[in-house]
């Protein structure tokens, strides 16, 4: 039988080099499990899925494997990367680590040759599609962007984590990356139609904030008989110019895991879409539209008089924007709403709203950045094991001049009670 000693050596090292290859991608998830899987061979012993859930995955108590077959998909998928690994940067290796399949445990065998496959980075290529899809949309809305990721910051140790990595791993971030469930990326868009001119050419796009939907605009045509010759459907949405920004700073963080991600507008989202993704809103509050009610059941704050007020409810206390009409010459005040909360079947919903752009892009910036991600995780309420999935909520006030977020302060933090949010009990604001 091999020396035990020396078989722990081939693990260690061949571990370390397939972690330093870059072969399990970009998603921490992957590392985690490799290296606790390591650790638990090397201790002489084998977890059961639950210990994975709640180890690596920090999943509760509560988790039941035979209902959930999240450790048995990264399971999977792990093999298949290891596989990937020995085909391609580690096909001279001598010998090879695998995790036979049904169970949890490292093992050494000979490295056998094998035919080549795709490598791993042929496969994330195909996330370049996804971001041009995104941009396509933006573009198709009117807003111009210069699109790209930031490149890592010059002078950073080599090896070391992105900012994006960083933030990754946070409280936050992780319902949204620790399982295989996919993403779905909701943007606020806004129903616009056409107002005939006497000639009967389309003259001006109209945005009335009471009709959101083509059968709105039908409802309302049906019931007004003095503009019904006067206003068309066109089948048009817009997005506001601040999503684009938003859009750019969050993928950066979704982009850290191999998970699939998919992108829509709010007008092209389906019912059953919360119950089968996670949901990450970005976009004005005014545009929440079916999300709105989630949003604000178990909030401590109401929308006021307008889409640009927001109120506590027990305190009365109004937060109102300023950059309705902002001056070229002065600061104004806009507000940015950060919400989280599980959804009705173990998803999780991140919600990135502003009430106009300096707001948006404020809070879009503040979710993505390890300095006040860590600020966030301080002032929101929540379980001190951070195992639980968060519910809460902050409220940014943002120093806005032009179309640019100066900096912010939070004026508002509290908890949500995700139960509410799927009772079916809405009650008014």
């Amino acid at each position: 039988m091999p020396d035990s000693t020396a078989q722990h050596d081939v693990v260690r090292d061949q571990a370390e080099k397939i972690r330093a290859s870059g072969a399990l991608g970009r998603s921490r998830s992957y590392v985690r499990l490799l290296e606790f899987l390591v650790a638990c061979t090397l201790e002489g012993r084998t977890p059961k899925e639950h210990e994975i859930a709640t180890e690596v995955f920090r999943r509760g108590a509560d988790f039941d494997p035979s209902q959930d077959a999240m450790v048995r998909v990264y399971a999977h998928h792990l093999r298949q990367k290891l596989d990937n690994f020995y085909s391609g940067a580690g096909k001279d290796e001598p010998q090879r680590i695998t995790i036979p399949k049904g169970e949890y445990r490292v093992v050494v065998s000979a490295q056998e040759p094998a035919e080549q496959e795709p490598a791993p980075a042929a496969r994330r290529s195909l996330r370049q599609p996804l971001l041009a899809a995104a941009a396509a949309v933006l573009f198709a809305a009117g807003i111009a962007l210069g699109w790209w990721l930031r490149p890592p910051a010059a002078g950073a140790p080599a090896g070391s984590p992105s900012a994006a990595e960083t933030v990754a791993e946070s409280a936050i971030w992780r319902p949204l990356l620790d399982d295989p469930l996919p993403t779905l990326v909701v943007v606020g868009d806004y129903y616009i139609f056409g107002e005939l001119d006497e000639a009967g050419n389309v003259g001006r796009l109209v945005r009335n904030f009471s009709i959101n939907s083509s059968d709105d605009l039908e409802n309302y045509l049906m019931y007004g008989a003095d503009v019904t010759e006067r206003y068309v459907d066109l089948d048009l949405t817009y997005l506001p110019r601040s999503a684009a920004t938003a859009l750019r700073d969050v993928l950066r963080v979704l982009f850290t895991d191999d998970k699939p991600v998919r992108i829509a507008a709010m007008s092209e989202l389906d019912a059953s879409d919360l119950r089968t993704h996670h949901i990450l809103y970005i976009g004005y509050i005014s545009a929440l539209d079916k999300l709105y009610d989630f949003v604000f059941e178990s909030s401590a704050l109401a929308v006021g008089e307008t889409y640009d007020e927001l109120v506590e409810r027990e305190s009365g206390k109004s937060y109102v924007s300023e950059a309705g009409m902002p001056a070229d010459y002065r600061n104004y005040r806009d507000y940015g709403l950060l919400s989280t909360f599980p959804g009705p079947a173990g998803n999780q919903f991140l919600i990135v709203a502003g009430m106009r752009d300096a707001g948006l892009m404020q809070t879009a910036y503040a979710v993505t950045d390890p300095r006040h991600v860590a600020e966030i995780e301080r002032a929101a309420p929540g379980p001190a094991d951070g195992k639980a999935p968060p519910s809460f909520e902050l409220l940014y006030e943002v120093a806005g001049f032009g179309r640019t977020n100066l900096d912010a302060v939070i004026v508002h933090s509290g908890p949500l009670e995700p139960a509410r949010n799927w009772s079916g009990r809405l009650s008014p604001n």
